[in-house]
């Protein structure tokens, strides 16, 4: 409840411990005690370290409930004789109940957010939920024989809201045998013929002035015009330290590396136009990407070194250390190519470009694991590995890539774009205002292990010594929560449960490109189950799961769109929907190594959020270099946003 604490505390054994609690991914300053006192809504974990090591906590869930907020009061009227008026309230909370009076009196069975009003009078409503209760304002009822031009007593009030958010408009009226019609820069906007005017979804063409004009036989009365402002693009602080360490990367380069590029696919250079062409050429296959790659064969150590600034500015610790893991799980396969006689595994040679043991992390923003990531040295053997396909593709560290779609500016939009295999972080920034979306996060293997000698260890059905290596194990842990939390509630499962059989992410890249973003269409039935539908700890594990993909980005911009993704009318508006997998039974996202004898019986379990923005997939899939394990493509997607809404 809001205004009271959560005391969360650890016990762990061990010498010489030392603690750091977490907060959505982030450390928490001085909360470095076996115990903590939360006091906002979140995720937290704490990790405990020793001199022989570290181990991170379980997930602890804090759910902060809020008394109820009216965003829209009754409204009273002057009806007819022997006619009635449906007096409605508008609401912000979770689990609300309503109860209406007349005169002060309680209305027998009168408790939804609406109610028809036959009998001159003052009516309120009383909204409740755990935290509290709110009373609206008087709505008064009169009742005449006789009909009277309208009389407008409350104005519309003008808003700012982000985009994907939800907006609403009210007016009220006295009068009797009302109607309304709404515009938006004095066009009349069809359908909108209520006291209340809601967009569910704001995009930038959903600003504008807007006034209402109320009517009956006897007269019309119109309301003041008033302003509806959308922020198209989330904001971003950290911009200008962003442009600053690009044109530093771009001072390092040789002419030839920075001159731009005349094909949208160039490796030879950093720089391309500002185009959707441009922007789009990222894809979920193996092999190389537009750009320069992030190695020491492309780059000298100080381009390199300068490009890794440019990420630390980018991306939060989180993000970055997602990027180096998933470039080290694509050596990984590399290195299953090659034990498997693959042609053109690639990769397999040294200068990866990838932080290891002793290396200064770029602007001191992350420290590297200290045994280099978990990059297996060239030629190693995979240890327990299913072995090669034979397929000829191309996988390693150094196929990652960076490039510049547009030229740095913090006065112009250009485009940050980290690419590789199982990666694409597309970062907008236009004016100070920043983008992170489309972003594709895959991983094959899901984990592996690296002993000290180097020997990597790929198994689903067993831990091995050495380091252990997850690098999508924050995403998996919160779909899998919340698709059990889901199962738990037979009336929740059977809503969530979707149509078809899903082999990979619905709105992933097509082909070598994301070539059908522009007719891309989300779906706007049969998506699953409401948010408003389900239990507070379902709730908590979705706002957990969308916390998962955005914490990602630099915390300025993180904080920027889980603002707007949950915001309450965004999440009241944002649907659960989950495909079983080949088991025919649920979608199952256990954690790999595991105890499963058959972990291909995961293989099509699929689950999404769709939101009035917000759009993230995560699906099982086979392996491809270990064909009998699994490994995971996840895309997220700002319905408005991709690409900074530009193309």
């Amino acid at each position: 409840m809001a205004g009271s604490n959560s005391v969360l505390s650890v016990v762990a054994s061990g010498s010489s411990l030392t603690y750091q609690w977490y907060l959505a991914g982030a450390a928490i300053n001085g909360a470095t005690a076996a115990t903590y006192t939360a006091t906002d809504a979140g995720t937290y974990y704490v990790v405990v370290t020793s001199s022989d090591g570290s181990v991170t906590s379980a997930n602890a869930v804090i759910t902060v409930s809020s008394a109820p907020v009216i965003t829209a009061q009754p409204s009273g009227a002057t009806i007819l004789t022997g006619t009635s008026q449906t007096l409605s309230v508008t609401a912000d909370g979770l689990e609300m109940g309503y109860q209406w009076y007349k005169d002060g009196t309680a209305i027998d069975g009168a408790t939804h957010p609406a109610y028809s009003a036959s009998a001159a009078g003052s009516y309120t409503v009383a909204v409740t939920n755990t935290a509290g209760t709110v009373t609206s304002t008087a709505a008064t009822i009169a009742v005449s024989s006789s009909v009277t031009a309208p009389a407008i007593n409350v104005q519309p009030v003008a808003q700012t809201v982000n985009a994907g958010a939800g907006a609403t408009l009210w007016v009220a009226a006295n009068g009797v045998s009302l109607s309304y019609q709404w515009y938006r820069n004095d066009v009349a906007i069809a359908g909108a013929t209520d006291r209340l005017y809601k967009i569910t979804t704001t995009n930038a063409n959903s600003a504008g002035d807007y006034k209402v004009v109320v009517t009956n036989t006897a007269g019309a009365a119109t309301s003041t015009s008033v302003a509806l402002k959308v922020n198209v693009i989330s904001a971003g602080a950290n911009t200008p330290a962003v442009v600053n360490a690009a044109n530093a990367f771009l001072a390092t380069l040789a002419a030839d590396q920075k001159t731009v590029a005349t094909s949208a696919t160039s490796a030879t250079t950093v720089l391309f136009d500002y185009a959707l062409a441009n922007a789009n050429q990222w894809t979920n296959l193996p092999g190389a990407r537009h750009g320069l790659r992030l190695n020491t064969t492309t780059l000298t150590a100080a381009q390199l070194a300068a490009a890794n600034v440019v990420i630390a500015k980018a991306l939060s610790a989180t993000g970055i250390t997602l990027l180096n893991e998933l470039r080290a799980a694509d050596q990984v396969l590399a290195g299953g190519m090659a034990a498997g006689g693959g042609a053109g595994a690639g990769g397999g040679g040294g200068g990866t470009g990838m932080p290891g043991t002793g290396t200064t992390p770029p602007d001191g923003t992350f420290t590297p694991p200290a045994d280099g990531t978990g990059v297996p040295p060239a030629g190693t053997d995979p240890g327990a590995g299913a072995g090669g396909t034979g397929l000829a593709l191309d996988y390693g560290a150094d196929l990652y890539s960076i490039a510049f779609v547009g030229t740095p500016s913090a006065t112009s939009p250009w485009i940050l774009q980290i690419a590789g295999h199982h990666l694409a972080y597309n970062i907008t920034y236009n004016t100070g205002k920043v983008s992170a979306t489309p972003n594709f996060v895959g991983v094959e293997p899901p984990n592996w292990t690296v002993a000290a000698d180097g020997t990597v260890t790929v198994t689903s059905n067993a831990a091995s010594a050495g380091k252990a290596h997850a690098p999508m194990e924050k995403q998996r842990a919160a779909v899998y929560d919340l698709a059990e939390a889901i199962y738990a509630d037979s009336s929740t499962s059977a809503a969530a449960k979707l149509t078809g059989t899903f082999t990979d992410v619905v709105m992933g890249a097509s082909g070598n490109s994301d070539g059908n973003f522009k007719s891309l269409v989300y779906p706007t039935s049969g998506r699953g189950l409401q948010y408003s539908a389900m239990n507070a700890k379902q709730q908590s594990y979705v706002r957990t799961a969308i916390e998962a993909w955005v914490n990602t980005q630099a915390s300025d911009v993180a904080s920027t769109l889980l603002g707007a993704y949950l915001a309450d009318d965004a999440l009241a508006n944002t649907y659960v929907g989950y495909g079983v997998g080949q088991n025919g039974v649920k979608a199952d996202f256990s954690a790999y190594p595991n105890s499963v004898s058959s972990p291909l019986e995961a293989q099509r379990s699929y689950i999404r959020i769709d939101g009035p923005r917000v759009w993230i997939e995560f699906v099982v899939q086979q392996g491809i270099v270990y064909g009998t394990d699994v490994h995971y493509h996840t895309i997220w997607r700002d319905k408005t946003n991709d690409y900074g809404g530009s193309f």
